[in-house]
């Protein structure tokens, strides 16, 4: 067992190391009334914090709830899959079960690399369109990172990903209605897709 770490009621801690002779991995406590109370070390320190991991397959859409809350400000969203046929992967913000599609507040700016050649568009008045992923029958990853999506404010998302024919993108998108939302749905312009999804937290530390 690793050394055990006693928190005073504001700042600060004493730690305590087992003994040697003690038994691996037991921790004895004295009877009597009394309540122990847990640490989140990731929290208090500042840092990722795991919220959810979902996997799907062969689904014509995927749909979080309740994973964005007054407990963290900013989220990252790690993003691994495959889809069925060569096209865009979208994201869509939902509050209470239900996604936003309201075309005119996703808007946003690109830059795809592939080969030797480098293009970029604008988005506007799309449903998010290419805010994932180019997307393809090969695998693609991504990293997006959602800004104040609980907070009813003009929420921003960042995401890169490498994706089909060695495509490199960097997108940056906002959604322009001051609207708080508690989950996404991930969605691909047709076909199928199969793959895993990980919610983190952004923690500001204590």
């Amino acid at each position: 067992m690793g050394n055990v770490r006693l928190y005073g009621s504001t700042s600060g801690y004493t730690e305590l190391a087992p003994p040697a002779v003690a038994p691996d991995g037991v921790l004895s406590l004295p009877s009597g009334t009394g309540t122990i109370a847990t640490q989140d070390y990731a929290a208090a320190a500042g840092g990722l914090v795991h919220i959810i991991t979902t996997t799907f397959s062969a689904v014509s859409s995927v749909s979080l709830d309740n994973v964005f809350s007054s407990t963290y400000e900013n989220y990252q969203v790690k993003l691994d899959f495959t889809g069925s046929v060569d096209a865009t992967t979208d994201l869509r913000y939902r509050v209470g079960g239900v996604d936003n599609s309201d075309a005119n507040s996703y808007k946003g700016q690109a830059l795809r690399g592939s080969s030797t050649s480098a293009t970029a568009f604008s988005n506007s008045g799309n449903i998010g369109t290419s805010a994932v992923s180019d997307g393809g029958t090969l695998r693609s990853v991504c990293t997006v990172e959602v800004f104040d999506p609980a907070l009813a404010v003009t929420t921003f998302w960042m995401n890169t990903n490498r994706t089909r024919d060695d495509m490199i993108g960097i997108f940056t998108f906002r959604h322009t209605t001051a609207t708080a939302f508690d989950g996404f749905t991930i969605i691909p312009a047709s076909g199928t897709i199969t793959g895993t999804i990980r919610v983190y937290g952004y923690a500001n530390g204590a």
